[in-house]
């Protein structure tokens, strides 16, 4: 999570607040006048192309399959936004005031990631020197084990799972296209799991495995279970740095914004005019920023 002051953090409603308001303005001056694109929507006037529904299926991250929830939010949307502007609402003094809000808000926040991505470069010397210097930050509490899991509904799937395995197809390759379970998408890959994470029948057939050996076929209310051992840890032990690299990533970046947040917020200080007309509150943010940067 970045270091980032809570006011940052409601941009993303920001950002849907401006998607919601400014879209159909947009559909709007694109999609008029537009012949020679196909229309997949209307709204009196205005009109969704295919040119637009594209882009912005593409923009949201939306598979082809969920056009028509899109054009349903669209239609409906713009319905709205159309009797808004009949009652006059885009009119109102409060309107404007809120517009500003929100494009503050997005500038700031994309001020700041431009800025993080510039300046935040972890070399796999800090992940070292991180590791070797907070060992004790990864020594585990308890008995641990990364599993890999695959669940099926049907002894006959199970036995097709394991021939496949067995024959040398990769385990996760195998969950992906074969189980049933949650972690189906991660390639039944449990993570690290302590013995009360899971059911009894999981428990007792995944903690006795080697490393790196697959369990038989065994049943449990669920349906019917494959799991792989691929690391165990002792109470007490250190986790190998390949099982902790991920977080001592999100530790480092942790660190580095908060560093470059402030000093970004100082360097602006420094060649800004910035006065504040509450005593109390000048001098709480001189203490602040004096105490930041003398550490």
């Amino acid at each position: 999570m970045h270091f980032i002051p809570k006011s940052l953090k409601k941009t993303s409603i920001f950002i849907l607040f401006v998607f919601c308001v400014l879209l159909s303005g947009l559909f709007e001056s694109c999609g008029r006048g537009d012949e020679n694109n196909e229309v997949i929507a209307r709204v009196d006037n205005t009109v969704l192309t295919r040119e637009i529904l594209d882009q912005q299926l593409a923009w949201e991250g939306m598979n082809p399959d969920q056009e028509s929830d899109f054009v349903e939010r669209w239609v409906n949307r713009e319905l709205l936004y159309q009797e808004a502007k009949r009652m006059g609402l885009d009119k109102t003094p409060d309107l404007k005031w809120e517009l500003e809000i929100v494009e503050k808000e997005f500038l700031v926040q994309k001020l700041i990631e431009r800025t993080f991505l510039e300046k935040i470069n972890i070399t796999e010397e800090e992940i070292s020197s991180y590791y070797e210097k907070n060992q004790d930050l990864f020594a585990v509490q308890e008995d641990i084990a990364k599993v890999q899991h695959i669940l099926t509904k049907k002894r006959n799937e199970a036995n097709l799972a394991l021939q496949e395995i067995r024959a040398g197809k990769d385990f996760e390759e195998v969950a992906k296209a074969r189980s049933v379970g949650p972690f189906k998408d991660k390639g039944g890959n449990l993570g690290f799991i302590k013995q009360s994470d899971v059911i009894s029948e999981i428990r007792r057939n995944a903690f006795r495995l080697a490393e790196g050996r697959e369990s038989r076929i065994f049943s449990s209310s669920y349906g019917f279970h494959i799991v792989k051992m691929i690391r165990k840890y002792k109470k007490g032990e250190v986790k190998d740095l390949v099982d902790v690299r991920d977080e001592i990533i999100q530790r480092l970046r942790v660190s580095k914004e908060r560093s470059i947040y402030y000093d970004l917020l100082y360097q602006l200080q420094n060649k800004s005019k910035v006065f504040i007309a509450i005593p109390d509150q000048q001098a709480t943010t001189e203490n602040s920023l004096n105490s930041t940067y003398s550490r």
